[in-house]
């Protein structure tokens, strides 16, 4: 498709489409933000949880701890419950709320994915309800009809439905997916922790 199809099928969509675009361009944002950070906090995660376990398992649990706490990572929560001097029920109350701060992070933006997905297509089909309630406004006020008449109309109308659902799946599925990807960035940070005591028990 050409520029001047795609230009062409914009103006045959009508206003209704200039939504559709923005949620496009939203969704392309948060994809491309979203998928950065994710990547980012499982390498920053790897290499933390590398560096800890080593300290933890040759009995520096204080350096370990200062690892842990001076990497700036979203997961110390998970070796702070392990490692921090602090009773136990303090050290549960303390990682509970780092993990929920890392979980709300990682799901910042998401949202976004999921409402548009939901959005879109009833965008695109109010702006087709609106296209051929306009085609039909014409063909009487000129007295015109026929079928080539309501087809054109009605053809041009769909543009918006769509495009309304080209936008929606991509990010549907993109919103499953990165859910996916921080459900199991979690649940791995979560298996270090385990990993991280059995090394404390097992230090001499």
């Amino acid at each position: 498709m050409n520029g001047s199809a795609l230009a062409r099928l914009i103006e045959n969509g009508g206003v209704t489409l200039y939504p559709l675009l923005l949620c496009s361009t939203v969704s392309v944002a948060v994809i491309i933000e979203r998928a950065w950070t994710l990547l980012r906090a499982a390498r920053a995660r790897a290499r933390v949880h590398e560096l800890v376990v080593s300290a933890a398992a040759q009995g520096n649990l204080g350096e370990a701890l200062a690892i842990s706490r001076m990497s700036g990572s979203r997961f110390t929560g998970v070796y702070e419950r392990v490692l921090a001097p602090q009773d136990a029920e303090t050290r549960a109350r303390v990682a509970h709320r780092r993990d929920a701060e890392s979980a709300r992070e990682l799901r910042r933006h998401v949202w976004l994915l999921g409402t548009i997905g939901s959005l879109a297509p009833f965008i695109g089909l109010f702006g087709t309800v609106v296209g051929i309630i306009n085609a039909f406004r014409e063909m009487g006020a000129t007295g015109r009809g026929g079928v080539a008449t309501v087809s054109t109309g009605i053809s041009e109308a769909l543009v918006t439905t769509a495009f309304g659902i080209m936008v929606a799946i991509p990010a549907v599925w993109l919103y499953n997916h990165l859910t996916q990807r921080i459900g199991r960035l979690l649940t791995t940070t979560e298996c270090a922790g385990e990993e991280l005591a059995v090394a404390r028990l097992s230090t001499p």
